[in-house]
């Protein structure tokens, strides 16, 4: 119990904060007017609670304040009785803002709903029929912190009650129904001088989701140059199943899931699904420089699976569908001045991106569909994955067709903490022509320091060796232009002062005696908040290709938030450039750039404008260019998404991925959210896509809560997902309208309110206090409603807020004047 003594002592920030968590709908500086006054002690109540705080009622009732007031604030802090929006922290871990509920006597309430956005796993014991479950009953050691004046909940349990990220905590939401429709147009031309560049792409996925299958069906289409390409890449249906781990595909698919990536078949296939099964898969890399924009197509084994538009400089291309991981990769560069040059990627360095298999048991069969092949055999492959220990695991796998059989075997293992081996060997025989071989590829990162570290890679095939493309191939002998062997070798280093050195080198050699080699480094370091970067490259070509030296220094100079200025010079045996652009991004969703470019030795130069705009419906961006050979081209790109949903209808300007949501803010407009795939904004109808979602893990949601009408509160700006793969989720944010009010009151006979009377509502619930020069701060004002003054319990009189029936929604709050009678 706490006693009030007598004094001429006021109440401290503490016991102010106490009277704002109980009720916080009083302005903090309404209460300090209305309770730091001197009060003194009545007596001390022997059966009154520990928590208790007796205020002298009759001294409250000398300075004018209902004694009902003291009444109210008895009893010490605690959250009142129903939902509160609460900042949860588990075992320190912040889980954001969340509605809590809370029984009579303040107790917090775990239900469900609160167990999942804890992130628990299901609490022994529990059942939805409990009135208020308390976790201590099925973890004791639980340890609760309840904070009413700071909104806060801090919960500590033990590691075992809290569900690991990422696995089967039963709290996955399934089900949805969904329709969208993903594209991506973009148009290059140049025209004018000794140019005529023009290329136009419109890349399309549609598809739907329903009961957690996945359909898609993806298609492209091209003009470069006059010459139109259609390609239709995937038409699949797919559905993940959470009790056996495995993914379920089948249509017009690509065979992924084994060590040969055989590329396009109709057919089926069945695969661990990876979120469930905490693997990493494979990927295509291909890194280069354009030294204008370019056009960029990357073909495997002559056929073409990826082409798209790059900006002047370095590029960078990942996760490019692969029709095998034997083959190189052949990429063409076009500038729009019509140059051309090619380089290769070997396929040795397809290895370091991870493993190709997923842990589990993985099959499909089909039959061939494949662009740039006249045959369309039927095709079956399996394979396996095992993790041996923490340190190793072991994936083998077949494949076997009419033309064509294979087997593969791969090994990852990590010896020490800072080494990684890897291998893979196919044996592969084209009954075809009749030859056999056999490939091995064979890889090896080191971490010699924390600040240093070194990788090589080896790969070598017999000459009857061949992957499923080739054998599909037209009859040819011309064997001897194929790789006999790879090697490459690289190193990192990084140290404060000196800055960053990678260095990378590699020789091929084919087996009619062709020798190709290439060399890179690349030094980097930041100067303060300049950046300066410096690569040097060659390519000695081969017997079909022209060697390419090339060296490039940039750098960067900020200027404040969103401003900087990059300069480059380049040189390669096409010609020595210089440049520089300034980039101004001061807007999150807008942004411009100036640019100048000048070849110094054949004194052509060139300036380029361009743009980009985020918009609720799309993403746009585009540039114009002027060269002195009164060369102009200009660029153009547009990407979004329109989902349909049993709501209505809802543009995103991101992509849509395999999982999706929608999100409802009330009836409001224009509100912007933060989402794994990218900003979102609410419609005319207060609906958004949430476009991307991670499967089976949890994924965050946060509102923007500068873009809501300032009439307007929202319950929980931050909500997670816990998200099915292939599942359409409903996240609502609850808002609610209030209508704050300052208001001055005076008596019909014209006079002031007693400071620090009360005011009470319809329903006799306290509402606030009267402030200085007779105003009365409301936080919920009912404009069309009866307010009540009394003083020491006696009604003085009587008032309605002279309100507009229209809301202001561009104020904080609205002012008034009422007369009280």
């Amino acid at each position: 119990m706490t006693l009030i003594w007598p004094s001429d002592m006021r109440l401290t920030e503490h016991q102010i904060a106490q009277a704002e968590a109980r009720f916080p709908g009083w302005s903090t500086m309404v209460l300090a007017v209305a309770l730091t006054l001197p009060v003194s002690v009545l007596g001390a109540d022997i059966n009154a609670r520990d928590d208790e705080t007796l205020f002298d009622m009759r001294a409250l009732k000398s300075r004018g304040v209902d004694a009902r007031v003291g009444e109210m604030f008895r009893y010490s802090p605690r959250f009142l009785p129903g939902e509160s929006t609460v900042a949860l922290t588990v075992n320190g871990s912040a889980r954001g803002k969340v509605k809590v509920l809370f029984d009579q006597d303040g107790r917090l309430c775990a239900d469900q709903a609160f167990q999942k956005h804890a992130g628990l796993i299901a609490a022994p014991g529990f059942t939805e029929q409990a009135p208020c479950f308390d976790l201590k009953t099925a973890w004791p050691q639980t340890e609760l912190h309840l904070d009413p004046s700071e909104g806060r909940v801090d919960l500590v349990l033990p590691a075992q009650a809290v569900a690991v990220p990422g696995t089967e905590s039963g709290n996955w939401t399934h089900g949805g129904f969904a329709g969208l429709l993903n594209y991506d147009a973009q148009y290059l031309d140049a025209a004018g001088g000794m140019s005529n560049t023009q290329f136009m792409q419109f890349d399309t996925e549609a598809g739907f989701n329903l009961d957690d299958w996945i359909v898609r069906s993806r298609q492209t289409y091209s003009r470069f140059n006059g010459v139109n390409t259609m390609r239709y890449q995937a038409a699949y249906a797919q559905r993940s199943f959470v009790e056996s781990k495995k993914v379920v595909q089948l249509g017009q698919i690509n065979l992924a899931n084994s060590l040969f990536s055989t590329g396009r078949v109709l057919g089926f296939q069945v695969f661990p699904e990876a979120a469930l099964q905490g693997n990493q898969g494979g990927a295509g890399l291909v890194e280069g420089f354009a030294d204008s924009q370019s056009v960029v197509e990357v073909r495997q084994s002559g056929v073409l699976i990826y082409s798209t538009t790059v900006p002047a400089g370095p590029f960078r291309l990942q996760g490019l569908p692969l029709l095998n991981t034997g083959s190189d990769l052949e990429v063409t560069v076009t500038d729009s001045r019509a140059g051309k040059r090619q380089f290769v990627v070997p396929a040795s360095a397809f290895l370091l991106n991870g493993s190709a298999v997923a842990p589990g048991l993985s099959f499909g069969a089909g039959k061939l569909d494949q662009q740039g092949s006249h045959e369309s055999p039927a095709i079956g492959t399996i394979a396996n994955g095992w993790v041996l220990n923490p340190h190793m695991s072991l994936s083998t796998g077949l494949l076997a067709s009419t033309p064509y059989t294979a087997a593969g075997l791969e090994l990852i293992s990590q010896p020490f903490n800072s080494t990684v081996l890897g291998y893979r060997t196919n044996v592969a025989q084209d009954k075809k022509r009749g030859r056999k071989g056999v490939s091995g590829t064979a890889t090896l990162s080191h971490n010699l320091t924390e600040r240093m570290g070194v990788s090589l890679n080896y790969s070598q095939q017999s000459e009857g060796f061949s992957e499923l493309s080739d054998a599909l191939q037209a009859d040819r002998e011309d064997y001897g232009s194929r790789n006999r062997n790879q090697f490459g070798v690289g190193g990192s280093w990084s140290q404060v002062k000196l800055g960053n050195l990678s260095l990378s080198w590699a020789r091929g050699n084919t087996f009619d005696g062709d020798t190709s080699r290439y060399i890179s480094s690349t030094w980097s370091k930041t100067f303060g908040r300049t950046y300066v970067a410096l690569t040097a490259s060659e390519n000695s070509g081969g017997r079909n290709a022209h060697p390419d030296k090339r060296l490039y220094l940039t750098l960067n100079i900020p200027f404040g938030q969103g401003r900087s200025l990059n300069s480059y010079v380049s040189d390669s045996n096409r010609g020595a450039r210089v440049g520089t652009r300034y980039s101004d991004r001061t807007s999150q969703d807008r942004g411009w750039s100036l640019s100048g470019e000048r070849d110094l030795r054949s004194r052509h130069g060139s300036v380029t404008a361009s743009g980009d705009l985020l918009t609720p419906y799309s993403k746009l961006d585009g540039s114009i260019s002027q060269d002195s050979d009164n060369t102009t081209s200009w660029f153009a790109h547009a990407a979004g998404s329109v989902v349909a949903h049993d709501r209505g209808v809802t543009p995103a300007a991101y992509r849509v991925g395999d999982t999706l949501g929608i999100a409802k803010v009330g009836e409001e407009s224009g509100v912007r959210m933060e989402t794994p795939g990218g900003p979102t904004w609410t419609d005319s109808r207060g609906y958004a896509v949430v476009p991307t979602l991670s499967g089976y893990r949890r994924s965050t949601i946060q509102l923007d809560t500068r873009t809501l009408a300032r009439n307007v509160d929202i319950a929980n700006a931050w909500q997670e997902a816990e998200a099915a793969r292939g599942s359409v989720n409903y996240i609502n944010f609850d808002v609610v309208r209030t209508r704050r009010a300052l208001i001055d009151v005076t008596s019909a006979t014209k006079k002031t309110l007693p400071r620090g009377t009360s005011v009470f509502d319809e329903k006799g619930q306290f509402v606030t206090v009267v402030g200085e020069d007779s105003r009365v701060f409301i936080a919920d004002v009912n404009a069309t409603g009866v307010y009540e003054v009394q003083e020491s319990g006696r009604p003085l009189c009587r008032f309605t807020p002279g309100l507009p029936e229209k809301v202001e929604k561009t104020v904080l709050f609205e002012t008034a004047s009422a007369v009280c009678r």
